[in-house]
């Protein structure tokens, strides 16, 4: 696959296989995504792979929090009203969900994927998260597609900070800076042919001479 081939095909993945990855090809993965630039040569991501029982126990915790403190009607109602007059609006007709079910609930499932993969970085709470770990999310989904996987930068997980911490075991020197959902894509979900559209060149570039 070539490289523009393939940073024009990625797309999130929202509905994954239930199979296990297997390690090897996982590390094969990190053994791509290492290569990623970081300024001064710097390397500063730590990785975390959670799965089997973990991840699932991480996954429940998540979703009774959620139920413990539910969105109410109003929060649900204008959510629903920005995302479905957003970019995302044919992601949730294609779901056939609410957009709360969709995007909410879907992430803090992980959208069903066997594995997530946590990216911290040594320093203390507060700290800005280096420019490399972006830079390092990118390389290993662009890898992951092609290998035949599929990847989900997630958020709403981000916002649980202390079950992160319990689930993923984060040392207490070290920051979250991502959670991104791997697996393989599930063919006949709907959703997964969704891709978001990007605005045009000359919507963003500003030329100075």
């Amino acid at each position: 696959m070539e490289l523009i081939e393939a940073i024009k095909g990625r797309r999130s993945i929202r509905a994954f296989r239930a199979d296990p990855i297997p390690r090897e090809v996982i590390a094969n993965l990190l053994e791509i995504a290492r290569w990623a630039p970081s300024g001064a040569n710097s390397q500063p991501w730590r990785v975390t792979i959670v799965q089997g029982a973990r991840l699932e126990a991480w996954r429940q915790a998540l979703l009774a929090r959620l139920a413990e403190n539910p969105w109410d009607e109003a929060r649900r109602r204008a959510y629903e009203v920005r995302v479905r007059t957003g970019s995302l609006a044919e992601l949730v007709g294609l779901a056939g969900r609410s957009a709360y079910e969709t995007l909410v609930e879907g992430s803090n499932r992980f959208y069903g994927a066997p594995v997530a993969v946590v990216l911290s970085f040594r320093g203390q709470e507060g700290a800005r998260v280096p420019e490399a770990i972006p830079a390092f999310v990118t390389t290993l989904m662009l890898a992951a597609y092609e290998m035949g996987l599929g990847t989900c930068w997630l958020g709403f997980v981000m916002g649980q900070g202390d079950l992160l911490r319990e689930y993923a075991q984060i040392p207490v020197d070290e920051q979250p800076a991502a959670v991104i959902a791997l697996g393989y894509p599930d063919p006949a979900a709907p959703i997964n042919r969704f891709r978001s559209p990007r605005e045009p060149v000359e919507a963003f570039t500003r030329w100075v001479e």
